[in-house]
């Protein structure tokens, strides 16, 4: 065992050449809980010369008895105001039969000033270093504040009329708790301390060192522990806050500047270079805050031997052994929502001005790349070189051999539980873990990892001028994110993000969402873009995302994944953009043609490299929506280019995106891979089928005003009267480009009279129509609303012929949605007139004077016209002249049973031959789209009517239409009529 009177890092306080300790009489009484309490007194009288004198030493009341050394305070401190220093260094130093427990409680108080395990006076007894090594120290801070704000204590007053004043500086003691003993520290409950310092004041001793036989190495380990839950470390202070200020506001210690200065430093924790053993410190937080930087300090221990030492075991004289170190280590994990501000700095001690003395920091632990007899735990990213070979000319020392070293120290940070770290200024570690939701925010600051690794969920936020380099990042169901504001370069310093090895999979996504002009702002070796697949046999891919970026990629795209489905390692990497963005896979330039070169000469990162740029199986996803753009914007344009023509890899779609009328999709040709046109979009489908929709309607109504004038000469006299009839059906329209399915349902009400002519009986009439349309397809809708007035009459003549004719006016209101391929909604509506015109003519024959059998002819038309409109995803659909046609030959035949001079029943059946001629197209995006629907059908219905009385009667019939673009699945016709 050994210990240190000159302590690294921490000054030492001269004071008063005495202890202030109570006087065994009042031993009893030091507990200062409920109390406010100085730990520095000005005394000058008959019992004590002028001076400052110090009272802040915690200890038991069992002086004489247990412990050589009593204690101003008593180590349990609840509900008190503390002003000054508390000092742990007499705590449990005593005799073996000590049974004190070395252990420091401060509850519900407020410590203005600091805790140190310092000897606050100049003549502390040495009899501390008997037994305090073996003791750790257990410090508890629950619901109570250390604010390293105490700087100084002063007292200025008068003795024998003549001025007495004496000011004692503690502002560079250290922060809030600076200890160089072991320690568990546990900050609770809603406490705040403002930085903590944690030194390693003592080591056990190797015996000799391993370069000769009586060397025995200690494997002791210097160990603290700091639990934070609930509560708040911050940044602390090592100047004197009170000389600068803003508006007459000074500084606090816990104030964050940003900048290099230990006042940023919330934790430190320093290797002692003179120590024989590992210092290892673990942070804990839980649902806390730490805001600050945390400084791990590093070197190699005493008889460590970083070039190398001839080993006792043989007498060869090479040097053949490292000798001896405890590696150092600094863990810090955030747990349950814990969020960190700062920088995570490793560090080492340095001999700045050569005098032998360590009195500077650098950079990074101590590391080195000759490994004997011992083995490598971590990366340099600086890389390594070779050793020069005095048989050859080439200059070994002067070329990269690798990058595997091994270091004083580790320093490794893990987030979980939904954690935050915001880096600042530069952090270097070891590994970076982020887990379960956790998320780290790399913006204006430098982060360097060997490793990273993100799961369950996590985010690696790369923002403006953030620049995070690794050897390995693996993104395992989580987000990689570079903003479009990073800032990047050509070197490999320069770049926002740099790894030599990046694995995206089971979801994960690596999102490069930079500006197509930012100069190479994510450079790596190998990304390896690949999935896993559940017990289901889901496939949950990787994803790199570039967004609309024309991005040129120097780096090799890989897995091992075919797209044989019926293979085990059937898989995919997926790579998603924008229609507009460009990837170029150039590969990293590197060929593993070790083989072919002499021996030692190849560059060591061609050593298991891929021949091609691209290998494996990868699907290409195209994330945006838009209506916007023709049809020569999108079709054909190439997504990706593999500028290697030994590139096996392949690609395919893995959906379909709407973009202007047409949905698309990624194809392969060769080594590209372009936009394929594909079927129209929901949105667009639906604003072309509006016209043949309307249509569907209007024949509705035709239909409604031929079977009023049809049952007139069918049945009990008609003389005329006032009618009112439901419509309704169900369509389904399909003409290879638009598709659709429609309800409608709709009302008419009519009056017309009887006119005896020379030659015929007529009917002259005039109804009104309305009907709401319900039109879908996937996810399109339109809502439907129409109005129709209508003229008509009907001739039947003496000799049986009838003939039929209508002129009508329709207006068509419609409302469109739909959901686009990207989840956006999109609505419009449109507006459109139409003019239509009925005209059939037939034969009654007369079968006795019941039955009857009607063949006819129809032709009716319908021309409709609307107006230019936009949807809200920016589709033009110009106003079109939308004109059908139909054309019918059929026969009715029915019979007429009579129950009385007022009571009917005529049942009808109705066949028919329908040809409808509808060849229109629409101007979309400045395209023209077949939007007509045409052919041939048959029409086959059944209906009734039957009189109540002489004066009103009830008629219904349904009808069936199939074969052509529409097929009317069916249609209903239910009415009541009153004659005059």
């Amino acid at each position: 065992m050994h210990s240190w009177k000159k302590k690294l890092i921490v000054s030492q306080l001269a004071l008063a050449c005495t202890l202030a300790i109570a006087s065994q009489a009042n031993a009893a009484t030091n507990d200062i809980s409920g109390q406010t309490y100085n730990t520095f007194h000005h005394y000058n009288d008959a019992t004590y010369a002028d001076d400052v004198y110090y009272d802040g030493y915690v200890g038991w009341n069992n002086y004489a008895a247990d412990s050589y050394y009593n204690g101003d305070i008593y180590p349990v401190i609840n509900n008190a105001t503390v002003n000054g220093v508390i000092s742990t260094y007499y705590l449990d130093d005593g005799i073996s039969t000590n049974t004190n427990a070395n252990s420091l409680t401060i509850k519900n108080s407020t410590i203005h000033g600091m805790i140190t395990s310092e000897c606050m006076t100049t003549d502390c007894a040495d009899d501390r270093a008997t037994g305090y090594v073996y003791d750790r120290l257990t410090l508890s801070v629950d619901n109570s504040t250390i604010d390293d704000n105490y700087e100084h204590y002063t007292y200025n007053g008068t003795y024998n009329n003549a001025a007495d004043t004496h000011v004692v500086d503690v502002y560079d003691m250290g922060t809030a708790i600076t200890l160089d003993q072991e320690v568990d520290l546990s900050i609770t409950n809603n406490s705040h301390v403002a930085g903590i310092t944690l030194t390693q004041g003592y080591e056990w001793e190797d015996i000799d060192d391993n370069t000769v036989s009586t060397g025995v190495n200690s494997s002791e380990v210097f160990n603290n522990t700091i639990t934070v839950k609930d509560s708040t470390v911050t940044s602390g202070s090592w100047t004197d806050e009170g000389t600068t200020g803003w508006f007459g506001h000074t500084g606090n210690a816990s104030n964050y500047s940003n900048t290099l200065t230990a006042d940023d430093v919330a934790i430190a924790a320093i290797a002692n270079p003179y120590a024989d053993n590992a210092m290892q410190t673990t942070v804990t937080l839980d649902n806390s805050t730490l805001m600050g930087d945390v400084v791990f300090s590093s070197n190699f221990d005493e008889n460590f031997f970083p070039q190398g030492a001839n080993s006792y075991r043989d007498a060869d004289g090479d040097v053949d052994t490292n000798g001896w170190d405890g590696t150092d280590r600094m863990d810090v994990t955030l747990n349950n929502g814990s969020k960190w501000v700062g920088a995570a700095m490793s560090v080492h001690m340095v001999d700045e001005d050569g005098d032998g003395s360590y009195d500077g920091y650098a950079v990074g632990t101590e590391a080195t790349a000759t490994l004997l007899d011992i083995a490598a735990n971590s990366l340099w990213p600086s890389s390594t070189v070779g050793v020069d070979n005095i048989n050859t000319q080439y200059d070994e020392n002067g070329h990269i051999v690798g990058n595997e070293v091994y270091q004083s120290g580790l320093f490794n940070v893990t987030l979980n539980g939904g954690s935050e770290w915001d880096t600042t200024k530069s952090s270097l570690i070891d590994t970076l873990s982020i887990n379960s939701g956790s998320q780290v925010n790399v913006a204006d600051s430098r982060l360097i990892s060997d490793t990273v690794s993100l799961t369950g969920g996590s985010n690696l936020n790369i923002g403006e001028d953030g620049h995070v380099a690794t050897n390995t990042l693996t993104i395992d169901n989580s987000t990689v994110k570079m903003s479009d504001d990073v800032s990047a370069g050509w070197g490999l310093e320069d770049a926002a993000l740099y790894a030599n090895t990046i694995t995206v999979t089971n979801d994960g996504l690596l999102d490069i969402n930079v500006d197509q002009f930012d100069a190479n702002p994510f450079q790596a070796d190998t990304l390896n873009l690949t999935s896993t697949t559940d017990t289901n046999g889901n496939i949950h891919a990787g994803v790199f995302d570039i967004h609309s970026s024309d991005y040129v990629m120097d780096t090799d795209l890989v897995n091992d994944r075919t797209n044989d489905t019926t293979k085990s390692n059937y898989g995919y990497g997926l790579i998603a953009m924008n229609s507009d963005g460009h990837l170029t896979i150039n590969g990293n330039g590197d060929n593993d043609n070790t083989a072919s070169i002499e021996a030692g000469q190849n560059e060591v990162d061609n050593n298991g490299d891929h021949v091609a740029a691209a290998t494996g199986n990868y699907k290409v996803r195209i994330d945006n929506a838009t209506g916007a753009g023709s049809i020569a914007d999108y079709n054909g344009n190439e997504l990706i280019y593999v500028n290697d023509k030994n590139s096996n890899a392949t690609f395919s779609a893995a959906n379909k995106a709407d973009l202007g009328a047409y949905t698309y999709q990624a194809e392969q040709r060769g080594n590209t891979v372009v936009l394929q046109q594909m079927e129209l979009t929901d949105y667009a489908n639906m604003a072309l089928s509006i016209p043949s929709a309307n249509t569907n309607i209007w024949n509705l109504e035709q239909d409604t005003v031929g079977t009023r004038l049809t049952n007139s000469r069918h049945g009990l006299a008609d003389n005329g009267g006032a009618w009112v009839s439901y419509f309704g059906g169900n369509f389904n329209g399909d003409n290879g480009t638009i598709n659709y399915d429609q309800d409608v349902n709709g009302i008419m009400v009519g009056v017309d009279t009887k006119i005896d002519g020379n030659n015929a009986k007529w009917i002259v009439g005039a109804a009104a129509g309305f009907a709401k349309g319900d039109m879908n397809d996937r996810s399109g809708q339109v809502d439907q609303d129409s109005q129709t007035a209508y003229i008509y009459s009907s001739a039947h003549f003496a000799n049986n012929v009838f003939v039929d004719g209508s002129l009508s006016y329709s207006h068509f209101n419609n409302d469109l949605s739909a959901t686009m391929s990207n989840g956006t909604y999109v609505d419009g509506s449109t507006n459109s007139d139409a003019w239509g015109f009925g005209l059939k003519a037939g034969y009654d024959f007369k079968l006795g004077d019941a039955g009857y059998v009607t063949p006819y002819g129809s032709i009716s038309g319908l021309f409709q016209s609307g107006d230019d409109y936009q949807l809200s995803n920016d589709m033009k659909v110009d106003g079109q002249s939308y004109d059908s046609m139909r054309y019918e030959l059929g026969v009715d035949a029915g019979y007429t049973f009579t129950y009385s001079e007022d009571q009917a029943l005529t049942p009808y059946f109705k066949l028919a031959y329908v040809y409808d001629d509808s060849n229109n197209d629409n101007d979309v995006n400045g395209d023209s789209i077949d939007n007509g629907t045409e052919g041939s059908a048959v029409r086959v219905g059944l209906g009734t009517q039957f009189s109540f009385t002489k004066n009103f009667s009830a008629y219904t019939d349904a009808n069936y239409l199939g074969g052509g673009d529409v097929d009317q699945d069916w249609s209903a016709n239910v009415g009541v009529k009153y004659t005059w």
